[in-house]
């Protein structure tokens, strides 16, 4: 095959991988890394089929491979040479490597290869912390559209809320977040009892709402503003402040101080909250 028509065929190709790797990269990592992986098989393969076919050298490329075969499959009848050390009538042979663990060698070095052209030399996966960035700024984003939907918290004006949607709303986010430091009906674990009239950071619920918002990071609690919007951490502080009085068995002995509750006010009472 005249050289210059070969090269222009492999300059193609080389330019099919990488708009077609892009083009996939829009289905996410693992489909950009799958989608990598067989073009780059595909690439190799055409690079022996032009190199050996082509040019006439199916010999070589078959003795090429029979001599890749033979050293990543040894024959059944082949003896492993004997290096000459004799322990107590123990013999110490020089075995040739497991196929198995050739195999294994192998797909390790083509991941490789894979690997360093899908993230590094073409750019068509994001590294992990662009990844981390990417996905952070993704969740803020869906927070900020959620704070909109729902409307702003004063927080100066904060009430409890009482209807059945806003509990059952602050139930499920207790029960997926909170359960695992507070215990399932409160009655408190690595954090303090919730129900009984005890609190560290004080029990009105605005007090309540600011732990929520803020954390306590000396206890290891975090900050849950970046996860909660502000009407998700009323509805959590509403359904905690429910559980007062539970006593459930097995409940933590109380911490901090004892809370006298306000009477409440004519808003908290009729528990519209104060979402505006």
């Amino acid at each position: 095959m005249n050289r210059s028509i070969r090269n222009r065929i492999l300059n193609s190709l080389v330019l099919i991988v990488g708009m077609t790797t892009i083009a996939f990269a829009g289905g996410g990592t693992e489909m950009a890394l799958v989608a990598t992986g067989t073009i780059t098989a595909f690439f190799v393969l055409f690079i022996f089929f032009v190199i050996f076919v082509l040019n006439g050298n199916i010999d070589a490329l078959v003795r090429f491979f029979r001599a890749l075969y033979d050293y990543i499959v040894p024959a059944p009848e082949e003896e492993a040479p004997d290096l000459g050390h004799d322990f107590d009538g123990i013999r110490e042979l020089d075995n040739r490597i497991p196929p198995w663990f050739n195999y294994l060698f192998a797909v390790t070095v083509l991941f490789a290869v894979i690997y360093a052209l899908d993230y590094h030399v073409l750019g068509t996966s994001p590294l992990p912390t662009e990844e981390y960035n990417q996905e952070v700024a993704a969740a803020d984003l869906m927070r900020r559209l959620r704070i909109a939907s729902e409307g702003e918290i004063d927080e100066a004006t904060l009430a409890v809320l009482t209807d059945d949607a806003s509990l059952k709303a602050g139930a499920e986010r207790y029960e997926k977040y909170c359960v695992s430091c507070h215990g399932a009906k409160g009655e408190g674990l690595v954090g303090p009892n919730l129900t009984d009239a005890y609190w560290v950071h004080g029990g009105s619920v605005k007090d309540v709402y600011a732990t929520i918002k803020n954390g306590v990071p000396a206890k290891g609690m975090i900050s849950w503003k970046l996860v909660f919007t502000p009407k998700e951490m009323q509805q959590i502080s509403s359904y905690i402040l429910g559980m007062q009085g539970t006593n459930p068995p097995g409940g933590k002995k109380p911490e901090g101080e004892l809370y006298a509750a306000p009477k409440p006010t004519a808003s908290e009472k009729a528990g519209t909250g104060a979402s505006i």
